[in-house]
């Protein structure tokens, strides 16, 4: 079994341990989700499902993947692990109105907060990204909110993260006093299993061919750059670069332009880079992102690491134009920088664009 303690000790007072029940979490949570996680937008609370019971609250992620997130207090019995499963069952049904529609009652329950998921997403995310059919809702991680978790609960969560790469996970929460203070204390009970799944580090089959989206268009980045250079990048922050770490030198990777389609296939030469220090070789002569007329939108930033351009050398084998961007109903899509998928999705949409570009490897 996994326990969290907690002391502080100051001017002989010990902290004590106090109880929360799931009401209160669930307030506390919606007025600060960051204590559930930094990268979670809040966008439903108490949301009917066709079990016709209720999921206690449904966040989004910044890659548009939704999260089941089930409070339940003290031990947590064998039967919440077949209600998360159920509710996300129901989730992964949800089409971009029904998630749509889930928000705009949530907002109308807090007059604070953004009237639209768009204005909401935006706002929390930084206006990097924006959303669309293709990559809404393209996983359901369940996660379980409890203060502990009995021996049965813990050998089925690790069964089904380890045997079948199944996205649940535990999220430990504890509450104390000192003082008229409420300390809260947090811990994950395993590894963030969206991790592994991108990283095809599970059981399934990773086909050997990595997704790379490649944000462009108004004033930022873009494709005639990527491909004339031979690159992809990302920068504005570590969720949107750190994903590039993924890539290898010598991964086959199929690139993304979202809400437009697939553009390009090729092979990784080069690993991860801040902007600032790329170095392309071009007819024999040396050329840096300062010698592009546009050079700034790739040099922002350069002396925030965090928030900085990163940028992985990509040896295209094949491209097209922006505007002949292959688009197809079903096709995987993520908003993540780079990934290596292993779900079926992505296994056919490979297998779609290698035939329809004659890619034989």
């Amino acid at each position: 079994m996994l326990h969290q303690n907690l002391w502080y000790i100051e001017n002989g007072n010990e902290v004590k341990s106090i109880v929360i029940d799931e009401k209160q979490l669930e307030k506390l949570f919606v007025k600060n989700s960051n204590i559930l996680d930094p990268n979670w937008l809040i966008i439903g609370e108490q949301v009917y499902t066709e079990a016709k019971k209720y999921i206690d609250l449904l966040c989004m992620e910044p890659d548009g993947d939704l999260v089941v997130v089930e409070l339940k207090r003290d031990m947590t019995p064998r039967e919440v692990t077949a209600q998360a499963i159920d509710y996300a069952a129901s989730v992964s049904k949800y089409t971009y109105k029904d998630i749509l529609d889930i928000y705009k009652k949530y907002s109308e329950k807090y007059p604070t907060a953004p009237k639209t998921l768009e204005e909401a997403y935006q706002k929390k995310f930084n206006n990097k990204f924006t959303l669309d059919d293709d990559t809404i809702n393209q996983e359901v991680k369940m996660v379980i909110v409890a203060s502990q978790m009995d021996a049965s609960t813990e050998r089925i969560i690790n069964y089904l993260r380890d045997k079948y790469n199944v996205l649940i996970n535990i999220l430990f929460f504890n509450v104390y006093e000192c003082e008229g203070k409420q300390i809260i204390g947090r811990t994950w009970f395993g590894e963030d299993v969206e991790e592994r799944v991108l990283d095809s580090e599970g059981t399934r089959s990773w086909n050997g061919f990595a997704y790379v989206s490649y944000g462009c268009g108004g004033n930022s980045r873009t494709w005639e750059d990527a491909r004339k250079y031979g690159f992809i990048s990302a920068g504005y922050g570590i969720w949107y670069s750190s994903s590039l770490k993924r890539l290898n030198v010598g991964d086959k990777v199929f690139a993304y332009i979202p809400k437009k389609g697939y553009v390009g296939y090729g092979v990784v030469t080069d690993t991860v880079c801040q902007a600032k220090d790329v170095k392309f070789n071009i007819n024999g002569q040396e050329v840096t992102f300062s010698d592009f007329e546009n050079g700034a939108r790739y040099l922002h930033n350069n002396d925030e690491p965090d928030n900085a351009e990163y940028v992985v050398k990509i040896q295209w084998k094949y491209t097209v134009d922006e505007d002949e961007a292959v688009h197809e109903s079903g096709f995987f899509a993520n908003q993540n920088s780079a990934c290596k998928p292993s779900n079926t999705k992505w296994i056919d949409t490979v297998n779609r664009l290698k035939q329809i570009w004659n890619i034989s490897e």
